[in-house]
């Protein structure tokens, strides 16, 4: 089990694990859309954390590299050319592996609100890594 906590600390490194994979690098060439996450419905216990009920990040994903992120207290209002939005509980899912995120997008576990799906979905390797690197990520910053 992941001890995941959606800060940016974490989505930093997050994009940190990225750019050290060398399966990202090449899985990921030909994206070049920056990606905005958001997370909803954060657990009572960590609510105290966050400005508002919907952190997320915008992470600047382009031919296999992330160039940075933008950490959102709220965002609600924030715009990319892709958004992708899910309760806490399903992104915890995605990063523990019990979810597959292609699948949790089609099943509108998370929801696309922005972009379009056959894009993503021409990257299933890219987003399995994405998972792994979130996982790293996430036990690097619990220690």
């Amino acid at each position: 089990m992941v001890r995941w906590i959606p800060t940016r600390e974490w989505a930093e490194e997050f994009c940190r694990q990225l750019n050290s994979s060398s399966i990202y690098r090449n899985s990921g060439r030909g994206w070049v859309w920056p990606i905005l996450f958001k997370v909803r419905n954060i657990p009572e216990d960590l609510k105290g954390m966050f400005k508002s009920d919907t952190p997320g990040f915008i992470a600047d994903l382009n031919n296999g590299e992330c160039r940075g992120i933008q950490w959102l207290d709220d965002a609600t209002e924030a715009d990319a050319p892709f958004i992708l939005t899910g309760d806490y509980r399903v992104w915890l899912d995605v990063i523990e592996g019990k979810t597959h995120p292609l699948t949790a997008i089609i099943r509108r576990k998370l929801v696309l609100e922005k972009g379009e799906v056959s894009k993503i979905m021409r990257y299933p390797v890219a987003a399995l890594e994405m998972v792994k690197a979130a996982q790293r990520a996430a036990q690097a910053t619990s220690k």
